[in-house]
């Protein structure tokens, strides 16, 4: 996408600065040239977001206000999380929300506060419906970017909405595909029960996945490319299998039932795949299950331990976790089990690893010193990166837009596991917000949900 206003071209320059300013000011390791990537700050674009105007209350006010600030809230907290936006102080603002409505923004008055760009909306009730509506200026040209947005949902659905309005937000000024109306997966754990549980990406509005009467064992959920199953591994038949979780009807299905391990459930990109460990022929080892067949296939004959398998965005290659050069390491190979080649070459293990959606990264969790640690690197192998330092973080999954990890964290001395969220120049790590009662691990991230 070719971005052509002044906001965009600002906001893009800062970050290319920061990427300068991480590779010139990382330390770099003489064996294995890793980079370790600082925390220094990244400056956030100035963005004005004034609480939404309400249209049509018939004398229901408060209502219309309670409502605004809760919608115009959200979309506030989603913009100032990703770490790339800045949004100014309301009271501050010199032109109220009704007036900017009304008579669209006074450029000067913006410009005064600082702001690159201003978000002009409103909420109209509608009898049982709402209907949000918003303009995205840029302050400095003092002209509309794009056409507008309207949303039209039942009240209830608030947050997704607003949601949506913060991901035409994020998109439209860095030209990247938002997140923010993502969903997330995880194993939670709660007085020693643990269990399947789905929220939205900011940690809101979180749903426990039981089966009925039973308490067993379950293991890393995936989603599927359409967000619409998951892949999981649950011991309720004493062994570990792989089952199948329709979100939309509840119906399971066990999917993997071989002998032994059946372990590292992994989508292909277009939803007819399943890569996998197996045991079942003495040794884990990676293969592939039609998921409309059925039929199975071999992709690893080594007498070491093969694991992790996790697809490339177009599904031509994977990468695993294999020890048969004595540590756990990364390799890389084609779908088909061919032309095998090590990725990772130093440090006590590298394990877990993760194909960001892009194609461009690959992350993954790096041990050495006592410690785990995020790590990404290229598919080629150049450019490996400590992205966290602290002492056990696992299970990195990446956002739908490839530009933000999810991750488990256990602090040294806490028997609890939490997740995180982490940017790929290693900025802006956030914990996601979750009841204290509750341990989670093993995240996975779905796509966009519209």
């Amino acid at each position: 996408m070719n971005m052509i206003f002044p906001p965009i071209h600002r906001l893009g320059i800062r970050l290319l600065a920061s990427l300068l300013f991480l590779l010139l000011s990382g330390s770099v390791h003489a064996q294995g040239m890793m980079i370790e990537v600082q925390k220094q700050g990244l400056e956030p674009m100035p963005i004005a977001i004034p609480s939404f105007a309400s249209v049509g209350l018939n004398g229901h006010v408060e209502v219309g206000d309670r409502f605004s600030h809760q919608l115009t809230g959200l979309v506030i907290s989603d913009l100032s999380g990703s770490g790339l936006f800045r949004p100014l102080e309301q009271r501050g603002f010199l032109q109220p929300s009704d007036k900017l409505w009304q008579q669209g923004p006074d450029f000067r008055k913006w410009r005064l506060v600082g702001a690159d760009a201003v978000v002009q909306g409103a909420i109209t009730y509608r009898g049982s419906r709402i209907q949000v509506d918003f303009f995205l200026h840029d302050i400095s040209r003092g002209t509309l970017i794009g056409k507008g947005w309207r949303f039209t949902t039942k009240p209830e659905n608030w947050r997704h909405v607003a949601h949506r309005v913060a991901d035409e937000i994020y998109t439209r000024l860095t030209g990247e595909r938002a997140y923010f109306t993502s969903r997330i997966a995880f194993v939670a754990k709660r007085d020693k029960q643990s269990f399947l549980s789905m929220m939205d990406a900011d940690g809101a509005n979180r749903m426990d996945l039981k089966v009925k009467g039973r308490n067993d064992l379950v293991l890393t959920p995936r989603f599927s490319p359409n967000g619409e199953q998951l892949l999981y591994i649950s011991y309720e038949s004493s062994e570990p299998r792989i089952y199948l979780w329709d979100l939309y009807t509840g119906k399971r299905v066990k999917r993997s039932n071989y002998p032994g391990l059946n372990s590292t459930p992994a989508w292909s990109p277009d939803g007819n795949r399943m890569a996998l460990t197996l045991s079942k022929d003495g040794n884990s080892e990676i293969y592939v299950i039609d998921m409309r067949n059925q039929s199975l296939q071999r992709l690893t004959y080594n007498a070491a331990i093969d694991t992790s398998p996790s697809w490339s965005p177009d599904g031509r290659r994977m990468v695993f976790t294999s020890d048969r050069a004595g540590t756990p390491q990364l390799y890389i190979m084609d779908a088909d089990g061919s032309d095998v080649r090590r990725l990772t070459q130093r440090g006590q293990s590298s394990t877990a690893p993760s194909w960001s959606n892009r194609g461009d990264k690959i992350a993954f969790v790096r041990g050495g010193g006592g410690k785990f640690r995020i790590a990404v690197i290229d598919p080629t192998g150049r450019d490996e990166q400590l992205l966290t330092d602290s002492w056990m973080d696992e299970s990195p999954t990446w956002s739908p837009n490839g530009r933000v990890i999810l991750f488990s964290r256990q602090q040294q001395g806490s028997s609890r596991t939490r997740l995180f969220t982490i940017d790929i120049t290693g900025f802006n790590e956030q914990e996601v917000p979750l009841e204290q009662d509750i341990s989670a691990s093993d995240p996975s991230w779905s796509p966009v949900i519209k």
